[in-house]
Parts: C-alpha cells; sequence; structure tokens
C-alpha cells in the first residue's frame, strides 16, 4: 500500500476510534457551496465532514473493527464524525 493512502487510513481509522459515532452521507448533487455550508453546520456541531475514498474508509473501518462496509460504500460518499449528540449531526 502507497504511503499516503497508509497515511489516510490510519487518520480514518483515529477518527473512528475517537467518535462515539459515524455517518456515511452521499454528496452527490451538493454544489461547493452546499458542501462548504454543510461544514460550517457540522463544525457549530461539534461535528466533521470529510470527503474519503471508499477504498481508503473500507480499510478503515475495517482496522477499527466495526463490521464490513462494502454494501454502503458506494457512489461519491463523505463521512461525518464528531464528540457531541449524534441527533444534532444528523439533522443536517
Amino acid at each position: 500500500m502507497r504511503a499516503a493512502k497508509q497515511f489516510l487510513t490510519r487518520e480514518y481509522v483515529d477518527r473512528l476510534n475517537a467518535s462515539p459515532f459515524f455517518l456515511l452521507v452521499d454528496y452527490k448533487g451538493l454544489s461547493v457551496l452546499q458542501f462548504t455550508g454543510l461544514r460550517k453546520r457540522l463544525s457549530a456541531a461539534g461535528a466533521e465532514v470529510h470527503v474519503v475514498k471508499n477504498s481508503v474508509f473500507r480499510l478503515a473501518a475495517k482496522e477499527a473493527g466495526l463490521p464490513d462496509l462494502a454494501g454502503a460504500l458506494n457512489g461519491q460518499m463523505a463521512a461525518v464524525t464528531g464528540q457531541k449528540d449524534i441527533s444534532v449531526a444528523a439533522g443536517f
């Protein structure tokens, strides 16, 4: 595995282990302005959204001990993690 992919995988393993929740979202159809607005609203709610390659997230989830997510990782996906209430992050 390339060093850059290893670094990204490790970063997402750390994020998954540090967060009490994660959400996978399909951001297809959002403009850059809309996605930036989503990032700002999530940040105010104590959460972050990151676009991540499905293959990298699949490896990170496996390394973090999560169930196989292969069926859920299709298309343009982004991962939401946070330290506060999941219901606030899920409401966006």
